[in-house]
């Protein structure tokens, strides 16, 4: 190789050990940090449950830095706090925090139609039909794992056609900060619960069709607004 060459190579960008180390890292801490706040919303992980460092390290076969930065994360979002002398415990289900960032939810929803959507795709209205079915299948027996994999697919698709990015990590942010809510009550409401899920699937699968961002925000918009009417129904009979 001649000097000329030689200097191109030494000159050319290189991912370095270390930062593939550090991108390594921030994949697992990601990934840990979506496993346990999707325990915690679905109650896996209830209310003051001490979620142990060593313990999530040897279930994911991992070092406990990633744990303990998916934590970190954790705790700014509100989902758990650390006790001095206790560890890291899941925070209470907040009521007035719920509404209010409910709230903060629904006005987000506006934007969707409004701030540089993404056009629909036909895969989302096949995906939203597959959804649908399954939404129906819930009616004959109760499954809060799929209910909960049923209702973050359709959010997917929501997400999907959010073309500002900030706004897409807001929306995506409180979807999550609000769902344990329904965990506390779901097995009450249950019947209700899966039949509007089903009903507002099938909206949903309308409004794609017509390929229109700004109705399938009107969708949402209301639908969310109906789920938090029942639950306001419900917490006013006193059985929150």
């Amino acid at each position: 190789m001649d000097k000329e060459k030689q200097l191109a190579v030494a000159h050319e960008p290189r991912t370095t050990h270390r930062t593939q180390s550090r991108a390594k890292g921030r994949r697992l801490s990601a990934s840990i940090y979506e496993e346990v706040r999707d325990r915690i919303c679905q109650l896996v992980y209830p209310p003051q449950h001490l979620i142990r460092e060593a313990e999530l390290a040897d279930e994911f076969g991992i070092s406990r830095t990633p744990v303990r930065q998916a934590l970190q994360r954790l705790e700014i979002e509100g989902y758990v706090e650390t006790r001095n002398g206790v560890g890291t415990i899941v925070t209470a289900i907040d009521i007035p925090a719920f509404r209010d960032i409910y709230a903060m939810r629904l006005q987000l929803t506006t934007l969707i139609g409004q701030m540089n959507p993404k056009p629909g795709k036909p895969r989302m209205v096949e995906k939203a039909s597959e959804l649908l079915a399954r939404a129906r299948e819930l009616a004959a027996g109760k499954d809060l794992h799929e209910f909960w994999l049923i209702n973050l697919e359709r959010h997917a698709i929501i997400l999907s056609l959010i073309g500002n990015s900030a706004l897409r990590e807001l929306y995506d942010s409180y979807y999550f900060r609000t769902s344990r809510v329904w965990y506390l009550v779901i097995d009450q409401i249950w019947e209700d619960q899966t039949l509007a899920l089903s009903e507002e699937l099938e909206d949903l699968c309308k409004a794609l069709e017509l390929g229109n961002a700004q109705v399938v925000c009107n969708v949402e918009y209301n639908h969310l607004s109906y789920y938090l009417k029942m639950f306001e129904r419900f917490a006013a009979s006193g059985e929150t």
